[in-house]
């Protein structure tokens, strides 16, 4: 069976398909675009006032436009969509998104191809050759079937609960595969040579995983030669913080795959560093593009708001270092009897927070000197302190930096956690 179609919008897939379907014998009745076609058909700025006699249209928008391209289509065309069959290329959304031209009588589904388009050259064969997924109306299915076996591609069915899992596995196997390799890429030339010595590796891989599965999982983990990773990680340590958390992630994961215990004694370096070591940390990581995110405190028990607070100052670049004060300078800004916790014990308890990178130790009043030795990208304090009044702001903005102010959860503080154990255990003075 051939179609009349029509379609809204001629991004890479929306072209590749208009190409595709018209070379197969579908006939294009007219797009919206604001390009200039090769073809002789009608273009439109904006959704036709009318079908013009389509079997099926393509709405090859963003995600975030779909909705309200399926709403002016609903409110133009009424009943006259009955019987038609619309489609969005989503790979996120259902059809769900299509619910206004259902409403009116018109067959919906999500048509999503699972291949990844960069450029124009090469598009038409990479369709042919890919998959499709599809779920919605059984009519709408149906006509999907047709439509993607003439063009000599594939069609599987999904359901709309498994939209998101499906497309998060498309992210992975595309996106963040381009991202592994980049990592890999980058340590390959820190070697002198480049990534074309690495794509026949790269290449055999994906044969092998084509043909044997997780099965085709070689390597020092697969092994169990647990030296080798140590020394990986060492490495990486030291000339490559930004990937290590990659690498330890990946190393955990292929562990589960390999039927291999990952040893306790393999995890990510020590967190607290001495003044010299995180200077020299702190360069590393500018070296290799990450933004510092700097803040201080006595941290002495630590409760919600520290850790909503911490947390917060880590979304906000790449790496947070703590200013921890030490002991005797938690004396002199507090008062007798604290710090409760001694400065190792609030170091080691710091260094469990997973947004906490590193932390060092000041002997000081206030972290100026460290935050001059450091120069982070971003300072962050607590409370309702002024930007101008955050020690160390001088400093930062000079250096074209960032420094903010954030709100404290509110009724939460170390004072108030110790008075309240005060208040409830101690027993009542007689008279």
């Amino acid at each position: 069976m051939k179609y009349r179609f029509g379609v809204i919008g001629l991004g890479k897939v929306g072209s590749v398909l208009l190409t595709l379907l018209s070379q197969e014998g579908h006939t294009p009745v007219w797009t919206v675009s604001s390009q200039v076609l090769k073809y002789d058909i009608p273009v439109f700025p904006s959704v036709p006032i009318e079908p013009a006699g389509v079997d099926v249209v393509f709405i090859s928008v963003p995600d975030s436009a779909i909705a309200g391209v399926a709403e002016i289509i609903a409110k133009r065309w009424g009943k006259t969509c009955r019987g038609i069959c619309f489609y969005h290329f989503s790979g996120l959304f259902s059809s769900d998104l299509l619910e206004c031209l259902e409403l009116e009588g018109g067959e919906v589904a999500s048509l999503h191809p699972l291949q990844s388009i960069v450029d124009m050259e090469g598009a038409e064969q990479a369709i042919r050759q890919c998959w499709f997924t599809s779920e919605g109306s059984k009519h709408a299915i149906e006509a999907a079937g047709v439509i993607v076996n003439s063009i000599g591609s594939r069609l599987i069915n999904i359901s709309k609960q498994d939209k998101i899992i499906y497309h998060t596995a498309a992210v992975i196997a595309s996106n963040y595969l381009v991202s592994l390799v980049s990592q890999a890429r980058q340590l390959i030339e820190a070697s002198g040579m480049s990534m074309e010595h690495l794509v026949p590796l790269i290449n055999s891989t994906v044969a092998n995983i084509e043909k044997h599965g997780q099965s085709a999982l070689t390597g020092p983990v697969q092994r169990g030669d647990w030296a080798t990773v140590k020394a990986h990680i060492a490495e990486l340590y030291e000339r490559f913080p930004d990937i290590l958390p990659s690498y330890d992630a990946l190393g955990r994961y292929t562990a589960r795959i390999a039927g291999r215990q990952w040893p306790e004694d393999i995890g990510l370096p020590e967190k607290l560093l001495d003044r010299e070591q995180v200077t020299r940390r702190s360069a590393l990581l500018k070296e290799r593009g990450m933004n510092i995110v700097f803040t201080n405190g006595c941290f002495d028990i630590l409760h919600e708001g520290h850790v909503s607070y911490l947390n917060q100052a880590r979304s906000l670049g790449d790496v947070l270092v703590v200013g921890l004060n030490a002991d005797e300078s938690v004396t002199r800004l507090k008062g007798p009897g604290r710090p409760v916790n001694p400065q190792n014990s609030r170091a080691e308890v710091l260094a469990g927070l997973e947004c906490v990178d590193y932390i060092c130790i000041f002997d000081e009043d206030t972290p100026y000197e460290l935050i001059n030795q450091i120069c982070p990208h971003i300072l962050v304090k607590g409370g309702d302190w002024k930007i101008e009044d955050i020690v160390g702001s001088d400093i930062v903005r000079s250096h074209g930096g960032q420094v903010y102010s954030l709100s404290f959860v509110s009724g939460q503080s170390t004072s108030a956690v110790i008075q309240k154990i005060k208040e409830e255990h101690l027993p009542e003075t007689q008279e």
